[in-house]
């Protein structure tokens, strides 16, 4: 019998079912930018199906990303891709610069929260005697920000019609999501797409970080309420 006849053995066809199962969620990742955790559990146990799924989507320019505060897997350009460009995927994704001022604002207030309850949390555990601050944020479900609430401390600094159109981008991008009683939550993306350890020091280092805290207070007014925003737009 010839050696290109012969049956595959154990070894080979789980070989050949790994390969199959990157190339679904290689695809899957192309098309939607995002995979649920609870839908690729393989991604998270099977370390050399993790190796391929990064060999192939390394071959075309991307990287995949997670979070251990996110729900998601995502893609985005590989870092020397990017190169200095701060924010540089929202070009790619097509994100004026308006809109990605309210992302920053966003990720301060769905994410960053977040992964700060994540951080107290686990020095807890190291060490149960360090003392709980009451007023510090906790790590019990998803945060979520009423979208009149967010329009009273920062809207009226974009601009009305300006901001439910950032909100609408946003929404579209798969940064944020919002229910039918206008509540916005974490989209797939939110925790992904941005450097989170780069933002919070950029936030902690900036005027935003006292901004956010006095409700919008210092942002500038945009100069008209339906028709732009000082912020501006960088759209074609």
């Amino acid at each position: 019998m010839e050696l290109d006849t012969l049956p595959a053995g154990p070894a080979d066809k789980h070989d050949a079912e790994r390969e199959n199962r990157a190339r679904e969620i290689c695809g899957q990742l192309l098309i939607d930018r995002w995979v649920a955790k609870r839908a690729c559990r393989d991604l998270l146990i099977d370390d050399e199906l993790r190796a391929i799924v990064s060999r192939r989507l390394d071959g075309v320019g991307l990287e995949l990303v997670e979070s251990f505060t996110s729900d998601y897997f995502a893609v985005r350009l590989r870092r020397d891709i990017e190169a200095d460009i701060r924010l540089d995927w929202a070009t790619n994704a097509r994100v004026p610069r308006g809109a990605v001022a309210l992302l920053v604002i966003l990720w301060a207030k769905l994410v960053l929260p977040k992964r700060i309850a994540s951080t107290e949390a686990a020095l807890k555990r190291q060490n149960p005697d360090m003392p709980v601050d009451p007023d510090a944020p906790t790590e019990n479900g998803p945060l979520s920000l009423p979208r009149d609430a967010l329009y009273a401390e920062f809207g009226r600094k974009f601009g009305k019609t300006a901001f439910s159109r950032y909100v609408g981008q946003l929404k579209t991008s798969g940064f944020i999501r919002e229910d039918r009683r206008g509540n916005i939550t974490e989209g797939p993306v939110l925790d992904l797409l941005i450097d989170g350890v780069q933002m919070a020091q950029k936030l902690r280092d900036s005027v935003l970080w006292d901004v956010l805290e006095r409700g919008g207070a210092d942002m500038p007014e945009a100069a008209d309420s339906d028709d732009g925003d000082e912020l501006g737009e960088d759209e074609d």
